[in-house]
């Protein structure tokens, strides 16, 4: 019974609440009401154009559409600009810079090329190049002086001469 009594203050309590949410609500609804600004209100400085005004409006801004029209019947009456030449013109103007860098780099191969094929006939043709002649002779084949055995390939006894009996 106690449990049915604690209930029903939870919804009397529910409903107070929502009762002074819905007062408070309608209150500041009104406040808003009261503070919009209306139209006249807002435009209270502007007067009425009479007709002879109103004309004048008309008769300006009819003056500058015309204006505007010449000038893009003038704009249009050029020839446009040709774009897909230009553009061709761009392409081929590129190709022959390529081309053209190309051709140097090839031609500077070829130079440099050419400098080390006569460093090289320069090289042959100098007489006493001692690293030279010791390179060509180096691996060539014929007969090779043989090399003397070490101490460990020496027997004891002294078989090959100048050997010494330690």
């Amino acid at each position: 019974m106690a449990d049915q009594s604690i209930l029903k203050q939870v919804v009397k309590g529910i409903g107070e609440i929502g009762e002074k949410t819905v007062e408070t609500g309608v209150k500041e609804g009104v406040n808003i009401t009261q503070s919009v600004i209306s139209g006249q209100e807002l435009l209270k400085g502007v007067k009425k154009l009479d007709e002879r005004e109103e004309q004048q409006l008309k008769d300006e801004e009819k003056i500058k559409k015309e204006e505007e029209m010449n000038r893009l019947r003038e704009t249009s009456a050029y020839p446009g600009r040709d774009v897909e030449g230009e553009i061709k013109e761009i392409r081929d103007k590129k190709t022959a810079e390529e081309e053209e860098e190309q051709k140097q780099f090839l031609e500077q191969i070829r130079l440099q090329r050419e400098a080390e094929a006569q460093e090289r006939e320069e090289l042959l043709e100098a007489p006493g190049n001692a690293k030279r002649e010791a390179a060509k002779t180096q691996f060539a084949p014929g007969k090779r002086k043989k090399q003397a055995p070490d101490a460990a390939q020496m027997s004891q006894t002294s078989e090959f001469k100048g050997g010494k009996i330690d």
